[in-house]
């Protein structure tokens, strides 16, 4: 791979592949996720609670936090949207009542069957093989063990 002589180049960034990348991955899924009737930050904070359903996990919002890496503040309003659709319901546990547990609804629920299409058709809308994405996701993944090595729960915005 070619370098720019210059360090500072903005080619030379890893830190901008990577943002103008997760932009442009994020536009692939807009006009997929649109006829769903969600944003991709929903999508994901769907695809948790589906995979902790399908588990028989229960999914608290401080779990599903950590697991999107997103602050909490970030968090609360997409599940209040997601609640406004009727997709998922926020309730105290009944154990501990500063734990507050999400649960799909039964249209949460149905939407993955709508969903499943999801990720065939984003592979399809970026012209790359099933194995390109794969090696970047690994790559990615990668990146994200990183930044948290010091042992960290969050990287900071």
């Amino acid at each position: 791979m070619d370098r720019p002589e210059d360090p500072l180049a903005l080619e030379a960034q890893v830190c901008f592949a990577l943002s103008a990348a997760s932009r442009a991955m994020v536009a692939l899924y807009r006009p997929v996720l649109e006829p769903l009737g969600i944003t991709h930050p929903q999508y994901l904070v769907l695809l948790g609670l589906w995979q902790d359903q399908g588990a028989g996990r229960t999914t608290t919002a401080t779990g599903l936090a950590d697991r999107l890496r997103l602050d909490p503040g970030t968090l609360s309003p997409l599940l209040s949207r997601l609640e406004r659709q009727g997709l998922l319901e926020r309730r105290r546990s009944a154990t501990d009542g500063r734990v507050v547990e999400v649960h799909l609804t039964s249209d949460g629920v149905a939407l993955r069957a709508e969903a499943v299409e999801v990720p065939g058709r984003v592979v399809a809308a970026s012209g790359l093989s099933l194995e390109e994405l794969e090696r970047v996701r690994t790559a990615s993944d990668a990146v994200i063990a990183a930044a948290y090595s010091d042992g960290t729960d969050t990287v900071a915005p």
